[in-house]
């Protein structure tokens, strides 16, 4: 029963609000036959916009004005504005698309909604776009940057152009406005090396509607300088390291840049040059360097750094020398002793023992008569060679000699 009597008052729900609804709906369609007729419109368009202006009807018992309109593809005509004010005599349709036809009637309304009957309907048409740039250029070859230069709009309605940006012609997107009409360039910044890019631009009028798309143009930023090879590196000279390189013959070249390390520390900068050599003084002996060389062109562009790198070192100290023979002569000790390698120039004999040590310098044969000893006291002895650099090996094995 109670199921019976809430469907019951539901359907009467139902039945009173549709009735109200089509007694407002009526209401909004009625046509009164003594409200004025809107029978004169004029209009004037722009690219996307128009504007009406129609006769004042201040004296007549009116709330205001229905503006419809329709399209060219479709010409009935649907309310686009309420105009709720009687003293209006303008009104601007916004947002049009250019170039396009239109179809508009006006109708004047009463405080209780009524309307006029149908007055004149008017064809209105927008304004086609302006014409695209003139003139667009892209400048390729600088460094990490592309430069736009354009011709400006003829058309004084031009506010502003619009950039557009694609890679490898893929979807154009906007990257930047530039105002003012008379504006001629665009610096597009912060890219990087031998990177390309397509670009469009609009001229945008002061209501905010673009141009045709100028043509496409391509650049392609300047690309990195070729990388060093390295040549030669020494291992035989004292205190340095020279390494050379080919001559890349490269127009824009401002400089070379030297990488160097020990052992597995990182690369760092040493120097720059614009020589085909560079020397890296190091006071050790067989001391041992990588290198790596790049170039610098007259815009700051380094080439890549090479993922291989070169070794080189120092001279390293001559072999030490083997004591082959000692003997006592009764009041001197004598040594005798053969290289192992050919760089030896002088010797340097060091005692130990006695009253203290002692050190015979500049003794140029393989062979050496100590007659400065004390008999009876016990002596041990290291010969050490010195090359023509004045490098010294390391000491000879000693040997101990006593009487």
């Amino acid at each position: 029963m109670k199921n019976f009597l809430f469907l019951t008052y539901a359907l009467v729900l139902t039945v009173l609000f549709n009735a109200c609804a089509a007694i407002n709906t009526q209401k909004q369609t009625v046509v009164n036959e003594n409200l004025p007729v809107i029978n004169e419109l004029k209009h004037i368009s722009s690219i996307n916009s128009i504007a009406f202006e129609w006769k004042s009807l201040y004296n007549e018992d009116i709330e205001g004005f229905y503006l419809y309109r329709g399209g060219e593809q479709d010409t009935n005509l649907e309310l686009i504005a309420t105009i709720k004010n009687k003293y209006k005599t303008h009104y601007v349709d916004t947002n049009l698309e250019p170039n396009a036809k239109y179809y508009y009637a006006m109708k004047s309304f009463n405080k209780e909604g009524h309307i006029s009957k149908e007055g004149v309907v008017v064809e209105a048409k927008t304004s086609a776009r302006i014409v695209s740039l003139p003139f667009v250029q892209a400048l390729s070859g600088l460094p990490n940057k592309i430069k736009l230069i354009w011709r400006p709009h003829p058309d004084l309605r031009v506010y502003s152009y619009v950039i557009e940006r694609a890679d490898n012609m893929a979807e154009f997107k906007y990257l930047a406005e530039v105002k003012n009409r008379l504006s001629a360039e665009y610096i597009d910044e912060n890219l990087k090396p031998n990177q390309n890019f397509q670009y469009r631009i609009f001229a945008k009028t002061f209501d905010g509607v673009y141009s045709e798309s100028s043509e496409i143009v391509n650049s392609t930023t300047k690309d990195l300088p070729p990388q060093v090879h390295i040549s030669s590196v020494s291992d035989s000279l004292p205190n340095a390291i020279r390494i050379t390189w080919d001559n890349p013959e490269f127009k824009d070249l401002a400089y070379y840049k030297i990488y160097a390390r020990s052992s597995i520390l990182p690369f760092t900068n040493i120097a720059k040059t614009n020589n085909l050599y560079y020397e890296d003084v190091i006071n050790e002996v067989g001391k041992t360097k990588e290198y790596k060389v790049t170039i610098v062109d007259k815009d700051g562009l380094e080439s890549p750094i090479p993922s291989d790198a070169v070794r080189g070192s120092t001279l390293s100290a001559p072999a030490a020398p083997s004591i082959v023979a000692s003997s006592f002569t009764g009041s001197a000790f004598v040594l005798s002793w053969v290289d192992n390698d050919d760089r030896a120039r002088s010797y340097v004999i060091k005692r130990y023992g006695g009253v203290g040590d002692v050190e015979f310098k500049d003794i140029r044969d393989k062979s050496f008569t100590d007659t400065t000893i004390t008999v009876g006291q016990n002596y041990r002895y290291e010969v050490i060679a010195i090359d023509e650099f004045n490098i010294a090996s390391q000491p000879s094995k000693p040997v101990s000699i006593s009487r």
